[in-house]
């Protein structure tokens, strides 16, 4: 008999999990902050398409893309100093955990997994949101967007969660909710579960020989 999806994930004893879009609803107050910063640059809002199209990128490379899809030149660092300096004082304090996710976590720390956080985003955003819900405590490592020279999709963050948790890469599973996360998983080498808005949205893990798209998800 087949083992269920929750079966499958029980097998690993490193679990990572990614945080905006995947432990909490963050990714709309980033879409927020990201809109008001381009208002007042004077460039068109992002339609949530483009928006999840550039989730889990940084900052400075989302802005760098933005750019060249509105075939603009303008100062990549002052559009990523407003974006951030938007988000972490007018909507940092609105997202909310997706209760599903965020008790999994919990769940599998308390059966003895060890937990690591890998987020794009920053140190100081990060471990307040955490705090606030009540994840910090079962999280044994977090990596932010700070601690790497190359952000997703390449595999660096997952690759510094696995050593920060002590093991090789192919005893993890990462849970992630977009397709620049999943890419960057699979270039670590290491398994995944892909979830949207708080909930499974694959059926099994996902091995990193396994091609994913949207449409097979």
């Amino acid at each position: 008999m087949a083992l269920t999806l929750r079966e499958q994930i029980d097998l690993y004893p490193y679990v990572i999990f990614d945080m905006d879009g995947t432990l909490l609803n963050s990714e709309i107050w980033h879409h927020e902050a990201w809109n008001q910063m381009l208002t007042e640059f004077g460039m068109p809002r992002l339609s949530t398409a483009q928006l999840y199209s550039f989730g889990g990128l940084p900052t400075p490379e989302i802005s760098r893309r933005i750019c060249e899809l509105n075939h603009v030149q303008a100062d990549i660092n002052a559009m990523s100093k407003r974006k951030t300096e938007l988000y972490t004082t007018k909507y940092m304090f609105n997202p909310e955990p997706f209760p599903e996710i965020c008790n999994l976590l919990k769940e599998l720390s308390a059966s003895g997994k060890r937990i690591a956080i890998a987020t794009s985003s920053h140190k100081k955003e990060s471990e307040y949101l955490l705090g606030k819900h009540g994840i910090l405590p079962y999280v044994h490592a977090l990596i932010t967007g700070e601690q790497v020279q190359r952000g997703k999709p390449n595999p660096d963050i997952y690759l510094l969660a696995a050593q920060k948790l002590g093991t090789p890469a192919e005893q993890c599973l990462v849970f992630e909710d977009t397709v620049v996360g999943m890419a960057g998983v699979k270039n670590a080498h290491m398994a995944a579960v892909k979830v949207f808005d708080g909930h499974y949205d694959c059926d099994h893990v996902i091995p990193f020989e396994e091609d994913w798209s949207p449409s097979q998800a």
